[in-house]
């Protein structure tokens, strides 16, 4: 009897040790958490040149046209919002970010971060013709079958800037972020409302929104670290394309760039055991 004592004595000790180690190794992983106010930056420029190129030609007229234009999108955000950075899974190992509240058990709220921005767009377009190897006729017929002495003069357009109402939005994984825009004018033609004025854009990009391709890798060790102040995460990208045009005889070149910059100002941390 004694000796089956002295073994569950033992037994006893043995697993109150490894409690004790296990809860030590808890507190080295234990779970961290980080509260910040959290507001963006963002650019995105658009740029576009088509040399002049013939379109068609007869013995009297060689019809040619050029044009080229630039678009820039700024936004920034009007308020700063919530954003609690805390770790999950196996010790602790990932990072997950939950904007608009600071409280870890608190529904999935939206990432929205209300901005203003603004749409600037210029474009320039000219079509000519020269005379042909016949001279030149007094007389030529256009596209729409109307005598004309003179060339067709360009189109009115409604180039200009624009001020939309805009959200950002902000996406993240364990380690990266991106940033989405989208306007919140009554419907697509009127957010941009420049059907009148040309834009021509790389492929890789969208006239009304951001790539998600482009993202900022944020770092851990700031986000957990009290005695950075301020964490900034941001990121860019460019893009250059040749697109052929007017069955392979013309090129239209065209550029891009993306930036976003997202600061992340520390909030004071709440008492231990207080509410988040």
């Amino acid at each position: 009897m004694a000796r089956r004592f002295g073994v569950a004595c033992m037994l006893a000790a043995f697993l109150a040790a490894v409690v004790l180690a296990a809860t030590g190794a808890g507190e080295a992983h234990g779970a961290q958490q980080a509260r910040f106010w959290a507001t963006f930056r963002a650019e995105k420029t658009i740029g576009w040149s088509e040399p002049r190129w013939t379109t068609r030609s007869d013995c009297w007229h060689t019809w040619w046209t050029q044009g080229s234009g630039r678009q820039t999108e700024r936004y920034e955000s009007t308020m700063p919002v919530k954003l609690l950075a805390y770790t999950v899974g196996r010790n602790n190992s990932s990072v997950f970010l939950k904007w608009r509240t600071w409280d870890e058990f608190a529904e999935s709220s939206d990432r929205e971060m209300p901005a203003v921005g603004t749409i600037t767009r210029q474009a320039s377009r000219s079509t000519d013709w020269d005379a042909g190897t016949c001279g030149v006729r007094g007389v030529i017929i256009d596209d729409e079958g109307n005598e004309r002495t003179t060339p067709v003069p360009p189109p009115p357009d409604d180039c200009g800037t624009r001020k939309p109402g805009v959200d950002g939005w902000i996406g993240n994984g364990n380690k990266y972020m991106w940033l989405d825009t989208g306007s919140s004018f009554p419907s697509q033609e009127a957010q941009m409302g420049f059907r009148a004025c040309e834009l021509n854009m790389p492929y890789e990009m969208d006239e009304r929104g951001w790539s998600v391709d482009v993202r900022g890798r944020y770092s851990r060790a700031e986000l957990f670290n009290s005695a950075v102040p301020v964490v900034t995460v941001s990121a860019a990208e460019r893009y250059s394309q040749k697109q052929l045009i007017g069955g392979a005889r013309a090129i239209v070149f065209t550029s891009g760039a993306v930036r976003w910059t997202v600061t992340l100002r520390r909030a004071a941390s709440p008492p231990r055991g207080g509410r988040r």
